[in-house]
């Protein structure tokens, strides 16, 4: 796959190398899979063989300040790519392995940054979602033997939707479009403005909003994931009534959820939740490019809403102006004119004024990996610092993934995608 300009290394792409001075800023994808887990050789064999078809996976480090990507010398390794833990004895060990995948270093030296893990439970054992220190397992999960596939990658080399159409290409028995990808249109003023508008708020709101103590915490470092799962029916009914879309319908429920979190009529009296919600700006082009085709949205969550129509009317307000004025291909082209060393500082503003990160991503709506179905999928991304929380919102196999990795300071965080699912679900 020959991708024009995949040599070059971004001011975003350069913001997460400096990160990894004292954070491994890991991406990728958690996808979940039915019967028992495949002969291990064949899909080994199958990881390796597409990953050197696909550009981000065969990329190293940059040694200094270097503006391209070193290309890799040497074959990929299944051994180190490809690593293997069955045998797992229900949902709870299999959430634990997946937290401490989360922080375990990537491959590195001469190899590309990145691996896949495969995670096999115990023939009888039930599957769920689970996650969360215990929390156990979604009550909507089907029982069986299942399987886990996690494919983690540097985030300097690829960002959550690029690392889903790698994903795709490496694990499915048949193509899948994947993500949706965007064609560059035409900035416009209004887009600048509200870009603009947008920048100024996060600077004022530099130190994290004052009137969330919960999220005014000190980070651990230790991170767990969770998630739990809603028909994708039901988020399409009610984005259907609402004349809007599923996507809203999703952070309208997050909202609710972290109205929720601590009681309910606590979150009232409190200002509305600033989060940043990440934009792919991947061109047709650019399904398979390296590197970071994101943008950053700044979006007031409605907490103090007491109904989940109130909650997303106030959602579509704002997703409806990111559309109107291409806020997308205004941040598109800020970000490529953007000298080097302030990718590093947009990360340091974003991080110290917004606790908690959200995105939404589509996987497929049917996926099969050596015969076996996909049951659910997760963008993960390790949060650090000051980012407490990152919610990724995944559409596959006819379900929607609410999943959170969270800093283990947070506290109750492991509730969220719980009280997500009972908003959207029940609402």
């Amino acid at each position: 796959m020959k991708v024009a300009g995949s040599d070059a290394v971004g001011p975003i792409d350069r913001a997460f190398l400096a990160l990894a001075r004292y954070h491994q800023p890991t991406t990728g994808f958690l996808l979940d899979f039915a019967g028992p887990v495949p002969e291990r050789a064949a899909l080994a064999e199958r990881v390796v063989r597409r990953a050197a078809g696909v550009p981000a996976l065969n990329l190293l480090r940059p040694v200094g300040r270097a503006r391209s990507w070193r290309r890799r010398r040497t074959e990929l390794v299944p051994e180190v790519h490809v690593r293997w833990r069955v045998g797992l004895r229900d949902a709870a060990e299999l959430a634990a392995m997946t937290d401490e995948l989360l922080s375990r270093p990537l491959p590195g030296a001469e190899h590309p940054p990145w691996d896949v893990w495969v995670l096999g439970l115990d023939a009888g054992a039930g599957m769920g979602v689970g996650g969360g220190s215990g929390t156990g397992a979604d009550a909507g999960a089907g029982e069986g033997a299942g399987f886990r596939v996690l494919l983690r990658v540097h985030h300097a080399v690829q960002d959550g939707g690029g690392a889903a159409h790698s994903a795709l290409a490496l694990f499915g028995d048949e193509p899948a479009a994947g993500p949706h990808l965007y064609p560059p249109g035409p900035p416009t003023v209004s887009g600048a403005l509200l870009a603009a508008a947008d920048a100024a708020r996060q600077l004022r709101a530099y130190g994290g909003p004052r009137d969330w103590p919960e999220l005014r915490v000190s980070p651990t470092g230790r991170t767990g994931w969770v998630g739990r799962d809603v028909p994708l029916a039901r988020l399409r009914e009610l984005a259907d009534a609402a004349g809007t879309s599923v996507n809203d319908v999703a952070l309208a429920g997050l909202a609710g959820a972290l109205r929720d979190w601590h009681g309910g009529g606590a979150a009232a009296g409190r200002s509305e939740l600033p989060v940043v919600v990440a934009m792919s700006t991947r061109g047709p082009a650019e399904r398979y490019a390296p590197g970071n085709h994101v943008v950053g949205h700044r979006l007031v969550l409605p907490t103090a809403a007491g109904r989940l129509p109130d909650a997303l009317a106030a959602v579509r307000r704002q997703t409806d102006a990111v559309r109107r004025t291409h806020t997308r291909d205004v941040r598109r082209l800020l970000v490529r004119m953007l000298p080097h060393r302030a990718g590093e500082l947009a990360m340091t503003v974003v991080k110290n004024a917004v606790p908690i990160g959200a995105s939404s991503v589509t996987v497929a709506d049917t996926l099969h990996c050596l015969g076996a179905p996909l049951t659910g999928a997760s963008m993960i991304y390790d949060v650090h610092d000051g980012l407490l929380g990152y919610v990724s919102f995944t559409r596959a196999a006819e379900v929607l993934r609410c999943g959170l990795v969270y800093d283990t300071a947070l506290p109750r965080a492991a509730e969220l995608p719980g009280l997500w699912q009972r908003v959207v679900g029940a609402a």
